[in-house]
């Protein structure tokens, strides 16, 4: 899905947001938290208006319900930056925290 999705947008730059990260083992989760002292990075892409309408169903199915797809303001080199970001639904207190909020899986 990740080579799908390079080929399809185009790469803003690097970008956090206020929140926490978890393992979920093959993936990861991310909470959007405003007050939150600790930040989840990873990077922003941008799609054109039709290829955005074209590929959020198949976003958010690859996703599953375990996500919510949210309007998310995002720090970037340019600012903020209000991006769609699919953030992670269950109960997270039993789950292992990445501390670095950066995943690399």
């Amino acid at each position: 899905m990740a080579q799908n999705l390079r080929q399809k947008t185009r790469l803003l730059g690097p970008g956090f947001f206020p929140g926490r990260l978890y393992d979920l083992g093959m993936y990861p989760g991310a909470v959007y938290d405003p007050v939150a002292q600790s930040n989840v990075f990873g990077e922003v892409y941008s799609f054109t208006e039709s290829g955005w309408k074209r590929e959020r169903k198949t976003l958010d199915d690859y996703e599953g319900d375990e996500y919510v797809r949210s309007v998310v303001p995002v720090q970037t080199a340019d600012g903020l930056v209000d991006c769609w970001t699919y953030l992670f639904k269950p109960p997270t207190d039993s789950l292992p925290r990445i501390e670095s909020g950066r995943y690399f899986g």
